[in-house]
């Protein structure tokens, strides 16, 4: 520890979000996502985006879910698993606005843009679609000024949100109205930079990366920890928080602290500096004499920050993410490996004070001084080699001295002035080389990058093409098989025409005979009936009627019922069904009956195969 992974060379990394497997999202600057793990460094994707990104976070329901809200309203989702890509739009009633930036809690994304105060939007659809479809709540009252940062608390319902002119405002998002979901309102010295979430209670804000206010959110009331506050926004705020940076010094956030007499601990450095150093806070907000840890950060400006319970990540202007042990009763956590610390991070707990009184002593940092502090031990300091306490001689004596003098150092300072020089200029060197290289790099990984576009664009058009063939393929296959079917349509057709005009024919055939038999005693039948003829036919016909009024009479068993109000459905879905499904119906109940007849055609050249074979086997009746 500390890890240090290296995402781009040329871009920034403005955000990150981590799920509970160590597996982390990244937004670059040049609009690139990467995906990679924390355990081992190795990136597992990369996503790319069209427009700038306001917020970037893991699902809460599934790990590999990841949401991302870029500035015009348009919410990203990426699954990790699956590489798929989707884009929605989450249309707020201010959606011509700019988004500045999010948070995300339960599957529920809380979102401000820099002229209103933010929509509360739930992305698996809203309880309330007064107006649109995902917004929940909205708050355009209490902000007067851009939101610059948000976070949920911890029971996903609350929200603390900070703005440019030190606002500080905590709202119940269970509520739609404004006036009823404002928890509490406070203000202190902006523009606000960063606000967080400690744990269950404990909430900062920090104003301008150099003064923290932290409070104590408990059920019904609202303690300020330590911190310059004012309840109202016209009063003037005079005093200094104990929690002070004082430039060049930064302060990135603040990190669960170790034991209750040390609740927290700052993440800050210097500008310019390659380091960044973890020092605890008292209850007061003073901090300690030392810091606990000092490591090597980034090259540049620490431009975003997450905490996990086991880890702090950063991310830099360099491009690099740094990550290191948040937990301190972590084993790994390991001692202080920097000895000599910066001497602005050393002794800083009365800056409060000092600043309160004016007496804040302004320190300009260079690059040459912080090297030279840096080779130096803690408590050392230059000292001069002439003091202005010591007695003054007299003007001759001064003269004779100074003229005694000037020979004797007109030689070193010429060669000193010399040698100095040369250092100089090989430094310029070595930064004109070292410019090049940077140079060149560049230029390579431009043309990398153009490399793997036109890659991509060409595997792209092959993918294109190819898909284009498919389809192809796929519809002149189906024209065949339709072009088939017809046929065979049309065959099946033409065979039952025949089939059914030799029927006719072999009935015709068969009917000649037995027409001439029945004529025969036509003579005998056309005689008139007799009386008992005419009276058994009468008795038959009555006992026919008694029959079929008994059956009418008789109760229907449930079979019959059910026939009888099946048929009775089937008639009144007839008479409902519009033509569209009438012509359906009958679509199908012709391709079924097209199919039994079918069967029946087989069954029967079956039959006529098997009477064959019988024939032929039978010697007997092969003879005749």
């Amino acid at each position: 520890m500390p890890v240090r992974i290296d995402l781009s060379s040329t871009s920034s990394v403005r955000m990150i979000a981590v799920n509970e497997d160590n597996l982390a999202c990244a937004y670059l600057a040049n609009l690139y996502i990467p995906i990679f793990t924390l355990d081992t460094g190795s990136r597992v994707r990369r996503y790319e985006v069209s427009n700038q990104l306001a917020g970037i976070h893991f699902s809460h329901n599934k790990k590999s879910v990841i949401y991302a809200v870029d500035d015009s309203f348009g919410l990203h989702l990426f699954d990790v698993r699956s590489d798929s890509k989707k884009k929605f739009r989450l249309n707020p009633e201010s959606e011509n606005h700019n988004v500045n930036c999010t948070a995300m809690a339960n599957e529920i994304i809380a979102v401000a843009s820099s002229e209103f105060g933010g929509g509360i939007l739930d992305v698996r659809g809203s309880r309330r679609r007064e107006h649109h479809a995902h917004v929940i709540s909205l708050y355009d009252k209490r902000h007067k000024a851009g939101v610059v940062d948000m976070q949920f608390y911890l029971n996903g319902t609350h929200l603390i949100t900070g703005d440019t002119d030190g606002s500080l405002k905590s709202f119940d998002t269970k509520l739609r109205d404004e006036d009823n979901a404002i928890r509490w309102e406070r203000w202190v010295k902006g523009p606000i930079t960063k606000v967080g979430v400690i744990n269950k209670r404990i909430v900062y804000g920090i104003s301008d990366r150099s003064e923290a206010t932290v409070f104590v959110d408990a059920k019904g009331s609202l303690e300020v920890l330590y911190g310059s506050v004012n309840t109202a926004a016209n009063e003037p705020i005079l005093n200094t928080s104990k929690a002070f940076f004082k430039k060049p010094e930064w302060c990135a956030g603040l990190i669960k602290g170790v034991t209750d007499e040390i609740p927290l601990v700052a993440v800050h450095g210097v500008e310019k500096k390659k380091f960044i150093s973890l020092t605890a806070m008292n209850q007061e907000g003073v901090r300690q004499s030392t810091p606990m840890l000092t490591y090597k950060g980034h090259t540049g400006d620490v431009k975003c920050m997450t905490v996990t319970p086991e880890l702090l990540i950063t991310g830099g202007e360099d491009g690099k993410v740094v990550v290191q042990i948040s937990n301190f009763k972590n084993p790994k956590f390991g001692e202080d490996n920097t000895h000599q610390h910066h001497r602005l991070t050393l002794n800083r707990g009365d800056l409060a004070e000092l600043e309160d009184n004016g007496e804040g002593r302004i320190e300009e940092v260079s690059d040459d001084s912080d090297s030279d502090s840096d080779s130096k031990a803690p408590g050392s300091s230059s000292k001069p080699s002439t003091s202005k306490s010591s007695s003054k001689p007299s003007s001759s004596s001064a003269g004779a001295s100074s003229s005694a003098a000037g020979p004797s150092t007109s030689g070193p300072s010429s060669s000193s002035k010399s040698k100095s020089s040369k250092p100089d200029k090989e430094k310029e060197k070595e930064k004109e080389q070292k410019e090049k290289k940077e140079r060149k790099e560049k230029e390579k990984e431009e043309e990398k990058e153009k490399e793997r576009k036109k890659k991509k664009e060409e595997k792209e058009r092959k993918k294109k093409q190819e898909e284009d063939e498919a389809e192809k393929e796929k519809k002149a296959k189906k024209e065949e098989k339709e072009k088939k079917e017809e046929k065979a349509r049309k065959e099946e057709k033409e065979k039952r025409k025949k089939e059914e005009q030799e029927k006719k024919e072999k009935k015709a055939k068969d009917d000649q005979p037995s027409t001439s038999a029945a004529s025969a005693p036509s003579s005998s039948s056309s005689r008139q009936e007799t009386k008992e003829e005419r009276k058994a036919r009468k008795e038959r016909e009555a006992k026919a009627r008694e029959l079929a009024e008994k059956k009418k009479s008789e109760p229907m068993t449930e079979e019959q019922k059910k026939y009888a109000e099946e048929r009775e459905a089937r008639r009144l879905a007839k008479l409902a069904e519009t033509p569209e499904q009438r012509a359906a119906r009958k679509q199908k109940a012709r391709e079924e009956r097209e199919r039994l007849e079918k069967l029946e055609r087989e069954a029967k050249k079956a039959k006529k195969r098997d009477g064959e074979g019988s024939s032929s086997s039978d010697p007997k009746r092969a003879k005749h």
